[in-house]
């Protein structure tokens, strides 16, 4: 190609040095034989170089126009040919990109489904899910030409790269062999410090519809949720080892790294708090000064039981508390925001998992590898099961009962009291007279019968029926980083700082069980 394109050029350089030699030599040739007739060597020798150097000129433009001229329909003929026969190399076009949280995010799509024949298009649709500013989105792959879907369909978590770090291999080891209908891994693409990772759905056709656990919990009755959530840890089982062996635990360091967070949560309760709040005392007084029993000003209840949790995790080093617990392999960080419902033409229902990221012994990978060079024992097929069950209450209660007003504050405070009256053997919401009016509304109901079966099941994983502490132990753990969730996960600014207010309060509130 470069050689064709290099003769070409220079057959036109020759063309134009033709020009340039016939336009000097025809004045020269016309003075010489009329000279004696018109005089012509009377001309000063300076207007004939002034005549050839025009004759250069006229020469060089012409040469330079016929040179673009046939340039321009090169061109024009290469790009009639492209039009005809399309490169079948291309970056597809993303439709729907503005509503991802970072630009970045949108080279990882393409990069991830450019290589699929015959897609052309990209439409991706944002799906309720992802913490700390991960993304999850529904992806719909399209022909060129055609605006039908090809029939595949694909879900993208879409974040930090070190948040995902390994989920591939975890999925490969924890989950493929053990869930029939789990999402199957199709790729992984990196751009700069983000990473995106693509799960294919194989029962997905375009009739189905896929909601998050958070759309299916507001718009469905309290027994198909339930019914829901009993699939969920269905599948599960074949995962786990039911009721497995018992081991000592030392409770602090199961959660250490609540611990190792202390810095990032307390910035982020001061966003919460009134800056005339003589709480903020417990954020940097020296660990005499603190004062565990001292309440942020916009508790609604003086007579909650409360400890401070940011007192708590500030003196969390020098605690201990070893406590038998069950062992059991782990599945998954299973919440709200990582299970999605299939739900086809017929009605019928599939629940799906797209997160493994803290599979094996409930750390992510790089968090494994810090453990082991700390000495610290760690089974990497082993992991404190109540964490699950712990998550999926967390995000019940704090995304799903739609905290909207200030009023809400209060009525949350006195669901969570009831909560905790209740601990994990919760009564019938119909046999249930909460004190508190505003709670029969129908967001508490739900919230508490789905509660109560996630506690129902948490329950056969405590080694000692009587001692609740590791499920408040975990309790804490999914709550308090709530005050960090990323503002996209609330409907709005007052919602979110009353939703943070009452994990902060309900995060005091199971420190005072412990």
């Amino acid at each position: 190609m470069k050689r064709t394109v290099g003769s070409k050029a220079s057959r036109v350089w020759i063309l134009f040095a033709i020009l340039a030699v016939g336009t000097i030599a025809g004045p020269v040739i016309l003075a010489v034989v009329y000279a004696p007739q018109y005089g012509f060597f009377t001309v000063p020798i300076a207007s004939w170089l002034v005549l050839g150097l025009a004759g250069w000129a006229v020469a060089f433009a012409g040469g330079t126009g016929a040179w673009l001229w046939r340039q321009i329909r090169r061109a024009e003929g290469e790009l009639a040919d492209r039009t005809k026969q399309p490169l079948e190399s291309h970056v597809p076009a993303v439709y729907g990109y503005k509503l991802l949280d970072q630009a970045e995010f949108l080279p990882i799509i393409q990069t991830l489904f450019t290589s699929l024949a015959g897609t052309r298009f990209i439409q991706a649709r944002p799906l309720p899910g992802g913490h700390g500013g991960s993304k999850t989105v529904r992806v719909e792959l399209q022909r060129e030409g055609d605006d039908a879907p090809l029939p595949r369909s694909f879900v993208v978590k879409l974040g930090d790269r070190r948040e995902m770090a390994g989920e591939y291999d975890k999925f490969q080891k924890h989950a493929r062999w053990h869930l029939g209908r789990a999402a199957r891994f199709f790729r992984h693409a990196e751009w700069g410090d983000l990473s995106g990772i693509a799960y294919e759905f194989v029962g997905l056709d375009t009739e189905h519809e896929i909601q998050s656990l958070h759309q299916f919990y507001a718009g469905h009755a309290a027994v198909e949720i339930l019914e829901l959530i009993g699939q969920a840890y269905a599948h599960l089982g074949q995962a786990w080892y039911r009721n497995g062996h018992i081991a000592p635990t030392d409770l602090y360091l199961e959660y250490g790294l609540l611990n190792r967070k202390a810095d990032y949560i307390i910035s982020h309760v001061g966003e919460i708090v009134d800056e005339d709040d003589d709480y903020r005392i417990n954020f940097a007084g020296v660990e005499e000064r603190l004062r565990p029993n001292l309440k942020p000003g916009f508790c609604p209840d003086p007579d909650i039981p409360w400890h401070d949790p940011v007192a708590f995790i500030r003196v969390w080093p020098g605690q201990r508390a070893t406590i038998p617990v069950h062992r059991s392999t782990v599945h998954g960080d299973l919440h709200a925001q990582n299970v999605l419902v299939e739900i086809a033409r017929n009605g019928q229902k599939h629940v799906w998992f797209i997160d493994f990221s803290h599979t094996g012994n409930g750390l992510s990978q790089a968090r494994t590898a810090e453990v082991e060079r700390e000495g610290t024992l760690a089974d990497p097929d082993r992991g404190h099961t109540l964490r699950d069950f712990c998550r999926l209450e967390a995000d019940v209660k704090f995304i799903l009962t739609r905290l909207q007003k200030e009023e809400d504050l209060r009525l949350a405070v006195a669901f969570e009291r009831e909560l905790l009256a209740g601990g994990m053997a919760l009564t019938r919401w119909s046999k249930h007279a909460p004190p508190v009016e505003g709670l029969q509304e129908e967001r508490f109901q739900k919230a508490w019968m789905v509660v109560r079966e996630i506690r129902r099941q948490a329950a056969g994983y405590l080694a000692h029926p009587d001692d609740l502490r590791p499920y408040y132990f975990g309790l804490l753990h999914a709550t308090l980083p709530i005050v960090y969730y990323h503002p996209d996960q609330f409907e709005d600014e007052l919602c979110e700082r009353i939703q943070k207010q009452y994990a902060l309060l309900a995060a005091g509130m199971a420190c005072r069980q412990l």
